[in-house]
């Protein structure tokens, strides 16, 4: 059970309010709904309807239906209407400006939201000031066949500010691309932890439960995809896939969840926290600001791919050095960007490892291992190679391809090297001073590429001798860039670095 709950009453006579779980008594069976939904902006954040320290206890007595925001107020209708007493909304069960409540019930909200008898989503509001029963209008036109006189009927038109791409999407794929709450941080670990869902869209209602889920006026249920992440922790706990298999799941997640956006940045790893917990504790595996420490090393050849991107290197640095922490550079989450965990052969077989990870680890705001963190380093001993690099004015680009490059002496790298930066290029850049550290290497053709490859990462000084920032990717394709490359480090002495 949550900490707290809000009860509704029965009916609209009776005054909603927050109650300790504790409180409830033991006889009564305690359903209750969850609400999952967006809070919109910064601005909209600010000015939620919540509870905070100094209000607890005035929230205890009453939740006054002139402060409700128009999403809480659709909620609590919903529950009575469904014969609910009980609901769970964020802003109001955790105490918002309690930072020791706030990691515990965060670190709770796997089992909040696995344990609702049903969760709202409010696909159709962008925000908390926002109804998400309130359609938008629509315009109903009678048609008469002037050809067949039995067929006949009405058209239903309402205006929409975007288009679904693909071929006839039905009302749900509809309702789900087109709304916000689809592209959010906390909803994605709401939707995949809840067992039934009842969301509310732009054109209809939609019911999930089990394998099916409906949608109203339809007569027909449809195949419902089930969590595909808690399939496969039940799969590996019964020794149906391996250790690297969940692995390959969790990292397909995170292309996913890296897409999505989110007020804060510091949310990006709390808001996933229910979902890692159950992967950890199926793998038995620490988990690293996102990553795991047992598939560390391939992990770290993650790549941003567009959006919120530094103008320039020392724009990027800058901003990792002042921001507020959210996670250390060689972790997904540093990156205020849409990310990805490439396709970079890393399940593939025959591969050459060419680093070590001697040590991971990070420091948490609380007591969970899966909140918010203040600090983290990576040590990591391998080849290094000083690699003073040029990357052409790409016009806000953060991708470059080279045919040819040379270091100082003249001597030939690569005939063709890929780089990955975590920043986008301002104008030309050029001799920026980077160190390259060898990750992988494969020295057998791809059975889907039929070609060789290596990959490696991009480091740049921090301010303590041998500590370096994550800064990008690089990696070669084809015979002669991969045996370019291995020549490039053949003479290179291992070392220990510590990234951070």
């Amino acid at each position: 059970m949550p900490t707290r709950l809000i009860d509704v009453g029965h009916d609209a006579s009776v005054l909603p309010h927050l109650v300790f779980s504790s409180e409830v008594r033991q006889s009564e069976q305690t359903k209750y709904a969850a609400l999952s939904y967006c809070w919109g902006n910064e601005k909209d954040a600010e000015s939620q309807f919540k509870t905070e320290k100094a209000s607890l206890e005035y929230r205890c007595a009453n939740l006054p239906s002139e402060l409700m925001t128009p999403t809480t107020k659709d909620a609590i209708a919903i529950t009575r209407a469904i014969g609910l007493r009980y609901i769970w909304i964020d802003a109001l069960c955790i105490v918002q400006d309690d930072e020791d409540d706030w990691s515990h019930e965060s670190s709770q909200m796997n089992l909040v939201y696995r344990h609702a008898s049903v969760t709202f989503c409010s696909l159709n509001s962008n925000s908390c000031h926002e109804s998400f029963l309130n359609r938008a209008p629509a315009v109903k036109i009678p048609f008469q066949s002037t050809i067949h006189n039995a067929i006949k009927g009405s058209y239903l038109i309402r205006l929409h500010p975007r288009t679904v791409h693909g071929l006839r999407p039905t009302k749900y794929e509809w309702d789900y691309s087109l709304s916000n709450w689809s592209k959010r941080c906390w909803t994605y670990q709401e939707k995949e932890m809840s067992t039934r869902l009842l969301l509310f869209g732009s054109l209809k209602m939609h019911f999930a439960c089990g394998r099916y889920q409906w949608t109203e006026g339809d007569e027909a249920p449809m195949d419902k995809t089930s969590s595909r992440i808690l399939s496969q922790v039940t799969r590996f706990r019964a020794s149906h896939i391996s250790s690297r298999e969940l692995y390959q799941c969790w990292d397909s997640l995170m292309n996913e969840y890296g897409k999505r956006s989110v007020t804060f940045d510091k949310d990006r790893l709390p808001a996933i926290a229910g979902l890692a917990r159950i992967v950890g504790e199926a793998l038995q595996d620490q988990y690293l600001a996102g990553l795991w420490k047992g598939d560390l090393l391939e992990s770290l050849l993650w790549e941003s791919t567009g959006a919120i991107l530094s103008r320039g290197l020392e724009v990027h640095l800058q901003n990792i050095r002042q921001r507020n922490y959210v996670a250390p550079s060689w972790s997904w989450a540093a990156c205020p960007v849409v990310t990805s965990q490439r396709s970079t052969g890393k399940y593939l077989q025959r591969i050459i490892k060419e680093a070590t990870i001697v040590d991971a680890g990070v420091d948490t705001d609380s007591e969970d291992p899966y909140g918010r963190i203040s600090g983290g380093f990576l040590r990591i001993r391998g080849k290094l190679v000083a690699m003073p690099i040029w990357l052409p004015d790409n016009q806000g680009d953060k991708w470059s391809n080279f045919w040819l490059h040379k270091v100082p002496e003249g001597r030939l790298i690569s005939d063709y090297l890929s780089v990955s930066t975590d920043w986008l290029h301002k104008d030309t850049e050029q001799g920026l001073d980077l160190l390259v550290v060898m990750l992988l290497l494969r020295n057998e053709p791809d059975d889907e590429t039929g070609i060789p490859y290596s990959r490696a990462l991009l480091l740049h000084p921090a301010d303590a001798p041998k500590q370096y920032y994550r800064v990008g990717t690089l990696g070669t394709f084809g015979r002669n860039a991969y045996e370019l490359m291995v020549d490039w480090f053949k003479d290179s002495q291992e070392d220990t670095i510590c990234i951070i």
